[in-house]
């Protein structure tokens, strides 16, 4: 817990507006709450919504902004204004990878908002389902080996597919993204943890709060 709250304070040293990506998952809410407790409240969250009514994260994001009494911010958009971003996504990301164009188009979009908002620093969730193994896949690993082999192989790629997707995607609107879990020392700590404590919700709870601490319901971890 207190390697995470440092590795998010070492990126909170700023003179500029800055904000949360807010996606409604818990890594990220993690980082919101200890933002949050780092500047004593005074924090932005924004989120990305791709027009689906009902969606789970939107209500997660919206409850935690809610208890935390934070300033949240949504940005809707369609189908078609993704597909009019097309183009000028690939130019900024300079790759034609599907899933990285599908994956940055909405942060693509979502950093304009920032621009117009005055945000220029925001706080972002890369790297947490590569060290905890959170895709639903790791699931499946046949055996713990395989799952630490499976995480190292992605934190080693990061910085040819979603690394490079937030940073090009925000700096396209001169918004820096900082990205508190791949902390040297953080991911140093993470990736000493026993692959099959990793396989749960558990571990994410015993690392970041202590037992008396939290509560954890509806994908919401409450302090």
């Amino acid at each position: 817990m207190i390697i995470r709250y440092v590795a998010v304070l070492k990126r909170l040293m700023t003179d500029v507006p800055f904000g949360v990506l807010l996606s409604g998952g818990l890594y990220i809410i993690i980082t919101y709450l200890l933002c949050w407790l780092g500047v004593k409240g005074k924090v932005l969250g924004v989120r990305e919504i791709f027009n689906v009514q009902g969606s789970p994260d939107l209500k997660t994001a919206r409850e935690v902004a809610d208890f935390l009494g934070t300033h949240h911010h949504e940005f809707h958009f369609t189908v078609q204004e993704g597909i009019n971003a097309l183009e000028e996504v690939i130019y900024h990301i300079e790759t034609y990878d599907m899933t990285t164009v599908g994956a940055s188009t909405p942060m693509f979009l979502m950093s304009r908002k920032n621009k117009s908002l005055g945000v220029k620093m925001v706080l972002s969730g890369e790297g947490s389902d590569e060290i905890f193994g959170g895709y639903m896949y790791f699931h499946k690993a046949p055996n713990k080996e395989e799952f630490l082999q499976e995480t190292c192989q992605k934190i080693k790629g990061l910085h040819l597919y979603d690394c490079l997707r937030a940073h090009k995607s925000t700096s396209a609107w001169g918004v820096e993204a900082r990205v508190p879990f791949l902390d040297e020392e953080f991911i140093k700590t993470a990736m000493d943890i026993d692959p099959e404590w990793k396989n749960g919700i558990a571990i994410i709870k015993l690392c970041f709060f202590p037992p008396i601490l939290y509560t954890y319901s509806s994908c919401i971890v409450v302090i």
